[in-house]
C-alpha cells in the first residue's frame, strides 16, 4: 500500500519525492543518458575530419548523416519524456512544483541534447530555455550552455553572446560548466571570425585539467589544442603552431589526429635550417608502417611539398604523382595532388600537361574548396588553349599524310593498323590497370611513334610533332573524360550496355555471330561490326585529299593559331608564347584574315617587352600595309580612342533622345531621327538599335505588314545584335496573329504558376510518383514504412497510393505541419541508400512536397510537369536537395 501510494504525483512528501526521484534517475534518466552516449559515439566514430580546414570545435552530424542516429536520440527523448510525464510532482491545480523533483530538469536537458544532435536546434533551445526559466538548481547553467551551443550552430551568435556573458559573470558556476564555457566561447569567436580571441579561449579550454567528471576529457583538450595550432599556422606564427601541434600529440587523441599533427609539423619544417633531412627520413619511415597504409597519399604529398620548398621540382612531381596514385578514397587529398601537378606544369609552361591535371583536379575537387571558382576558370582556359594546340597538330598531321603518294600513305596506314592490333592487348591491360588503381590520366608518352616526321612547330605550343593517330599523349587525355562519363567499366565487347544479358556470344562456336535480343523481334544472327580503326577507310575519310578540303584544313589552322596566341596573351599573360604563335601564323600564311590583328598584337606585345626595334618593325608593317585601318588610326593618333568614345557618347545621347521621342508617341519624328543618325554617324554600335526603333515607327505609321518587312530586314542584317531576340519575338507574334490555326495546338504544357496556391505554413505531404509496377512500387512502400519505423519512431505517418496517369502510381506520405518539416523528411528519404537497391532505382521516382490544398489540383491535372515550375519557384527556400 505504501508503494502504490508513493506512485501518485499529487503529493509532495518525503516518501513521494524519494520514490519519484529514485525512479526518475535510474529508470529514465540513466537509460536516456546511455542512449545519448551511444548516439554520440556513433557520430564521432563515423565522423571524417578534413584536417586541411580549421576543425569545428564540436562534432555534430551533417543533415545527410544525422538520420543514422535518429533511433538512439528518439529513444532518449522517449525515456526522458516518460519520466517527465510520470514523475513530475504537481500541486492541486496540476501545476509542476519545480523544487520537488531533482531529476526532472536533467531529463528536460537530455531531451534538448537529443534535439541538438538531431539538428532540431530550435526545439532543443525550447527545452533548454524551459529549464533555465523554471528550475533554480545549478543544472540551469548546463541548459544555458547548451542553449548557447544551439544558437552558435544556427549562426545566431548575437543570441548566444548574452547567454555566455551571464555564465561568465556567474560566481557560483559549477567547475564542469566553467571548463566547458571556454570551448563554447571559442566556438562563438570562430563563427564571428575573431580568431585572436578564439585562440585565447581555446587555449584556456585545452589547459583545463582532465580530472574526473569536472574536467574536460583529454581527447577534447587535444582537439582544442589542434584548432589553436591551425589558427596560429593561419597567422604564419609557425613557432606557436608547432608548440600546439606537439601539445595535441602529447594529450594522446585518436590516431587520426596524431597522424595529421605529425604531418602538420613536417609541413612546417624550415628547409633553410637544414631540418628537412630528418623530416623526410621520418616521413619515409612512416610509409613502411602498416598503420599508415590508408595515409600514404598524405605522406607522399607532404614529401612533395618539402621537395618543392627545396626547389627540387622533379622530385616534388614524383611524390605528387605517388600521392595521386595511392589516394583511393580521399578525394580531397587526390585533388590537392592533381592541383599541385597542374600548378607546377603551368609554371613550367607545359600547358597540355597542366590542363590534364587541372581537368583531373576539377573532377574530384570539393565544391566548397575556397579557390574552387578560380581553379575551374583556369581549367577552362587551359582546355580551350589545348584544344587549339590539338587542332593545329591534327591538321598538320592530316595534311602531311594527304600529300604523300597513295602507295606511301597506304603503307603507313597499314603499318599503323598492324601495330594497333599487335599492341591492343597491352593497351587493354594498361587501361584496366589505370582504372582499377584510379590513377591520373597522364600516360607515359616516351614511346610516341612519329610516322610522318616533323609536326607542329614548338613555337605553336605543341612541344613536338608526330602523327595524330600515333600521339599517345593526345590519346591519353581522353581517359579521364571516359571515366567521368562512363565510370570504371570493364573493356569488353558491348561495354556501353548496362545489361550484358541481352547478348549471347559464341553461338555454335562461331565468334563472328551474336544473337541480339534487344531488337524486339526475337533475335537472329547478325555479323559483328568490325572495328573501324582497323580499316584504311577510317583514316582516309579524315584526310583533306581535295583542294576544297585542304582549304578548310588550312582555315582551321589559321583560326586555331590566332586564338592560341590571343589566349596566351589575354588569359595567361605569356607574352613569349603569344609572340611565337602570332609570328608562326604570319610565317606560314602570307595572306590570312588575322594578319592585321597579328601586326597590332605583336606591336603591342613587343612594346610591353621593351623591345623597341621589333615593336617599330611591326608598327611600320601595319602602317604601310593597312594605312586606313582602325589600328593605324590608333597608332597615328593617341587620342583616337578618346575621340571615338566621345563620338560614342554623342551617339548614345542621340539614341536616348530618339527613344524618348518614340516613347512619347511621335513616331514620325522618331523615324526621321533614325534616318538622321544613319547619315550623321554612319555605322556604329547603336545602328541596330536605331534600326529597331525605325522598324517600330514604320509599323505604327504604315501598319503591320511594313513592321514585319522592316524587322525581317533587321534580323538578316544584324543577327547577333542585342535587339534581334526582341525582333524575333515580335515577328512570331505577327505570325500567330496572321495564322492562328498554325499555333492553336501549341500551347504550353506547363500550368501557370498561379494555378497553385503558395502557403508554406499549412499541412503538407510528401508526394512520390512511382512506376505502376508491383515489383517496384510495393517493395518501395514497404521500405518507406521501415524507414519511418527506424528513423521516425516518435511520429505517426500514413502511406497511401493511387493510380496516377496511365502507367504510374502516386505515393503519399502524410502528414507534416509545414513545408519545412516535409522537405527535411524528403531529403532524408532521398539520401537513404538502403531504400534504393536492386530493382528499386532512385531515378525511377519523382519526388515533391505538396500542400493539402494543392493536392486535388495536382491530381486533377494528372501531369507532373504541370506542377514542376510552381514547385521549383515556390519551395526553393525550403528544398534541402535538388529534385531528382
Amino acid at each position: 500500500m505504501l508503494f502504490f501510494g508513493a506512485c501518485t504525483t499529487k503529493k509532495n512528501t518525503a516518501v513521494h519525492r524519494g520514490y519519484h526521484n529514485l525512479t526518475a534517475r535510474f529508470n529514465g534518466y540513466y537509460w536516456s543518458s546511455e542512449a545519448i552516449k551511444e548516439g554520440v559515439y556513433k557520430i564521432e566514430s563515423n565522423n571524417k575530419e578534413n584536417y586541411d580546414k580549421i576543425l569545428p570545435v564540436y562534432i555534430i552530424p551533417s543533415n545527410e548523416n544525422a538520420k543514422a542516429t535518429f533511433p538512439d536520440f528518439d529513444m532518449a527523448i522517449k525515456k526522458s519524456s516518460l519520466v517527465i510525464q510520470r514523475h513530475t510532482i504537481k500541486d492541486k491545480k496540476d501545476n509542476e512544483i519545480p523544487t520537488a523533483g531533482k531529476w526532472i530538469d536533467n531529463n528536460w536537458i537530455n531531451i534538448g541534447i537529443s534535439r541538438y544532435y538531431k539538428r532540431e536546434f530550435f526545439s532543443g533551445i525550447e527545452s533548454f530555455d524551459y529549464v533555465a526559466r523554471t528550475y533554480k538548481s545549478k543544472d540551469k547553467f548546463e541548459a544555458m550552455l547548451w542553449s548557447a551551443k544551439c544558437y552558435n550552430e544556427v549562426g545566431a551568435v548575437s543570441q548566444s553572446d548574452p547567454i555566455l556573458s551571464v555564465l561568465q559573470s556567474e560566481k557560483k558556476l559549477p567547475s564542469k560548466i566553467k571548463s566547458e564555457l571556454y570551448a563554447v566561447r571559442g566556438d562563438y569567436y570562430l563563427r564571428r571570425g575573431l580568431n585572436t580571441e578564439a585562440i585565447t579561449a581555446l587555449t584556456n579550454a585545452s589547459n583545463q585539467p582532465g580530472i574526473l567528471r569536472k574536467g574536460i576529457k583529454k581527447k577534447q583538450r587535444a582537439r582544442y589544442a589542434f584548432i589553436v595550432a591551425q589558427l596560429y599556422e593561419e597567422k604564419k606564427d609557425n613557432k606557436k603552431a608547432r608548440q600546439f601541434y606537439q601539445k595535441a600529440i602529447s594529450l594522446k587523441p585518436n590516431y587520426d589526429m596524431v597522424f595529421y599533427a605529425n604531418i602538420k609539423l613536417a609541413r612546417l619544417t624550415d628547409v633553410k635550417n637544414g631540418n628537412s633531412i630528418k623530416t623526410k627520413a621520418k616521413l619515409l619511415k612512416m610509409t613502411k608502417d602498416v598503420k599508415n597504409s590508408e595515409y600514404l597519399d598524405v605522406i607522399y604529398f607532404t614529401l612533395g611539398e618539402i621537395e618543392e620548398k627545396e626547389r627540387k621540382t622533379d622530385d616534388a612531381i614524383a611524390y605528387y604523382k605517388k600521392s595521386a596514385q595511392t589516394s583511393v578514397s580521399n578525394n580531397n587529398q587526390k585533388s590537392q595532388a592533381y592541383l599541385k601537378l597542374g600548378e607546377i606544369y603551368f609554371d613550367k609552361s607545359s600547358f597540355p600537361l597542366s590542363e590534364a591535371y587541372y581537368d583531373s583536379t576539377v573532377a574530384v575537387l570539393p565544391k566548397d574548396h575556397p579557390n574552387y571558382n578560380n581553379i575551374v576558370s583556369r581549367k577552362a582556359t587551359l582546355s580551350t588553349l589545348v584544344g587549339y594546340i590539338k587542332t593545329i597538330q591534327r591538321e598538320d598531321s592530316l595534311q602531311k599524310l594527304a600529300k604523300m603518294s597513295e602507295t606511301q600513305r597506304n603503307k603507313l596506314i597499314d603499318d599503323y593498323i598492324a601495330k594497333l592490333i599487335e599492341n591492343e592487348e597491352r593497351q587493354r591491360e594498361e587501361l584496366e590497370m589505370l582504372k582499377s588503381q584510379n590513377q591520373n590520366p597522364i600516360n607515359n608518352n616516351n614511346n610516341n611513334n612519329n610516322l610522318t616526321g616533323g609536326g607542329m612547330s614548338e613555337t605553336a605550343g605543341s612541344g613536338g610533332g608526330g602523327w595524330y593517330f600515333y600521339n599517345q599523349t593526345t590519346l591519353s587525355f581522353g581517359v579521364s573524360d571516359f571515366a567521368k562519363k562512363w565510370g570504371n567499366r570493364k573493356l569488353e565487347d558491348d561495354w556501353r550496355r548496362s545489361q550484358k544479358g541481352v547478348t549471347i556470344e559464341n553461338i555454335e562456336n562461331n565468334p563472328d555471330v551474336v544473337v541480339d535480343n534487344n531488337d524486339g523481334k526475337g533475335g537472329g544472327k547478325k555479323p559483328k561490326t568490325s572495328d573501324p580503326r582497323k580499316t584504311r577507310e577510317y583514316y582516309i575519310r579524315q584526310l583533306p585529299l581535295t583542294d576544297s578540303l585542304m582549304t578548310v584544313s588550312h582555315n582551321k589552322i589559321i583560326e586555331a593559331d590566332y586564338l592560341l596566341g590571343a589566349t596566351y596573351k589575354e588569359e595567361l599573360n605569356h607574352n613569349r608564347r603569344a609572340i611565337a604563335a602570332f609570328e608562326d601564323l604570319n610565317n606560314r600564311y602570307t595572306n590570312h584574315k588575322y594578319r592585321l590583328s597579328c601586326y597590332y598584337q605583336l606591336y603591342r606585345i613587343y612594346l610591353l617587352e621593351k623591345n623597341q626595334s621589333q615593336s617599330d618593325f611591326y608598327k611600320q608593317k601595319l602602317l604601310s600595309e593597312y594605312p586606313n585601318s582602325e589600328y593605324a588610326k590608333l597608332i597615328n593618333n593617341p587620342k583616337y580612342a578618346e575621340e571615338r568614345n566621345a563620338q560614342r557618347s554623342e551617339v548614345e545621347k542621340f539614341y536616348e533622345s530618339t527613344y524618348e521621342v518614340y516613347s512619347s508617341g511621335d513616331y514620325n519624328k522618331a523615324y526621321a531621327q533614325c534616318n538622321e543618325a544613319f547619315t550623321k554617324y554612319g555605322k556604329t554600335d547603336f545602328t541596330p538599335k536605331f534600326e529597331f526603333i525605325r522598324s517600330l515607327s514604320v509599323g505604327k505609321i504604315k501598319g503591320i505588314d511594313s513592321l514585319e518587312s522592316a524587322l525581317n530586314q533587321l534580323v538578316i542584317l544584324y543577327p547577333k545584335s542585342e535587339v534581334t531576340p526582341k525582333a524575333n519575338e515580335i515577328l512570331l507574334a505577327i505570325k500567330k496573329q496572321k495564322n492562328p490555326s498554325m499555333f492553336s495546338g501549341s500551347g504550353s504544357t506547363t500550368a501557370a504558376k498561379d494555378t497553385f496556391l503558395i502557403n508554406l505554413d499549412i499541412e503538407h505531404f510528401v508526394l512520390i510518383i512511382a512506376p505502376d509496377d508491383p515489383k517496384i512500387a510495393n517493395p518501395y512502400k514497404l521500405s518507406i514504412d521501415e524507414f519511418n519505423t527506424t528513423y521516425y519512431s516518435n511520429k505517426t505517418f500514413s502511406i497511401s497510393s493511387n493510380l496516377f496517369a496511365t502507367a504510374q502510381q502516386m505515393i503519399l506520405v502524410k502528414s507534416f505541419p509545414n513545408a519545412a518539416d516535409a522537405s527535411a523528411y524528403l531529403f532524408n528519404l532521398q539520401t537513404d541508400k538502403n531504400l534504393y537497391k536492386g530493382a528499386i532505382k532512385k531515378e525511377a521516382f519523382t519526388f515533391f512536397i505538396i500542400s493539402a490544398e494543392n493536392l486535388p489540383v495536382f491530381y486533377k491535372k494528372a501531369r507532373v510537369n504541370s506542377y514542376q515550375a510552381f514547385y521549383e519557384a515556390a519551395y526553393k527556400t525550403v528544398i534541402n536537395q535538388p529534385n531528382k
